[in-house]
């Protein structure tokens, strides 16, 4: 017997008729989706997202100025309609507010109308929270939790820094022991172009980081454009492990390369290397100097092959490189940084196996 999918659901702000009547048309023929409440006004709608607790929130620009109230009623994602493309200094404040992605008015052409559909579909599911399907009971297994890393590598560009980005994970082996988190400077809708980008090159398995992605040896998280996300333990369960989660501190650059190379520093000490690529600014200074002072290792590209070389220059005029190298040959040197010695195993008091990372020397 076929189990039908448990529905996401939405809550609507003060929406245009054009786009509640587009959105019904979606959901008429789209399984899983389902409006559990509209609201009216501001107040409204943290009165409703409190009592319903929906998967992601749909309002308008005018109902911005309600989403700090919002968040601290529930913390729900927020997908923003605008009349047009939002200025991106407008998106990068609000991130903080909750919003993760946004649509812009429903065209009236046939062809632009579906395409419009197949993007509202897209990102109201990309707020959805990953089902993990389980085995039925004569087949289960026992569960069996994966290894943590044996360290974190911070990836941080902006300007240029995607096809650097690239260049570098294309020369790491699938053997590498160490996560790999990726923060470039880009805005939400590209996540998934970059995504994609990394898989076709690199034999590593690449994901977008969300709440609660699991850091695996040899994994490629990328951190989602218009958020800021941090590393930190994973909670509830005994065996140590990390896991991204995000963050509403707000920073002029978004993904915030420091604020992720200043969580990793502090989880993972000496076990965390950063590299800083080719970019406009500042951002991976203040990482970098996180990560020197916590005993681990910076990697910063040179002049001549960086296509804008504010960030590098910036680690480097601060005196925080460990090495500075040509993009070509960023990836042998972070790779000789890291140790391949397998972590070792020693016994808590608890009687609980626990797994420490192997430091680098």
């Amino acid at each position: 017997m076929s189990v039908s999918p448990p529905s996401f659901t939405l809550l609507l702000g003060n929406l245009p008729t054009s786009v509640r009547t587009a959105l019904t048309r979606l959901l008429s023929v789209t399984s899983g989706l389902e409006v559990v409440g509209t609201a009216m006004s501001t107040t409204e709608l943290s009165v409703l997202a409190r009592r319903l607790r929906p998967g992601v929130a749909l309002v308008t620009e005018d109902e911005l100025s309600g989403l700090e109230q919002l968040q601290r009623q529930f913390q729900v994602p927020v997908l923003l309609y605008c009349a047009g493309v939002p200025l991106l200094g407008m998106l990068r404040e609000a991130t903080r507010l909750g919003v993760y992605d946004y649509i812009t008015a429903v065209p009236t052409t046939g062809p632009e109308l579906a395409e419009w559909n197949s993007q509202l579909r897209r990102k109201l599911l990309a707020a959805r929270p990953r089902a993990v399907a389980a085995l039925p009971a004569a087949i289960s297994r026992p569960r069996t939790v994966p290894l943590p890393p044996q360290g974190i590598v911070v990836i941080g560009g902006s300007t240029g820094g995607a096809p650097a980005v690239e260049t570098v994970l294309q020369a790491i082996p699938v053997s590498f022991p160490w996560a790999i988190v990726v923060a470039v400077h880009l805005p939400a809708h590209f996540t998934d172009t970059l995504v994609e980008r990394l898989r076709r090159i690199t034999h590593l398995p690449v994901e977008a980081a969300g709440s609660g992605s699991r850091l695996v040896a040899g994994r490629v998280l990328v951190a989602p454009g218009g958020y800021n996300i941090t590393v930190q333990p994973v909670s509830g369960s005994p065996w140590l492990g990390w896991q991204t989660d995000f963050v509403s501190e707000a920073s002029l650059d978004v993904p915030s390369i420091d604020i992720l190379m200043q969580s990793a520093a502090r989880l993972a000490g000496r076990n965390v290397l950063g590299v800083v690529l080719t970019g406009l600014g500042q951002d991976g200074t203040a990482g970098a100097r996180a990560i020197r002072q916590a005993g681990g290792t910076v990697i910063v590209q040179d002049e001549a092959s960086s296509a804008v070389f504010g960030m590098p220059k910036s680690v480097i005029q601060a005196g925080l490189a460990t090495e500075v190298h040509p993009l070509s040959g960023i990836a042998g040197a972070l790779i000789s940084h890291v140790p391949t010695r397998p972590v070792s195993l020693s016994t808590g008091t608890a009687g609980i196996s626990r797994l420490q990372p192997v430091a680098v020397q």
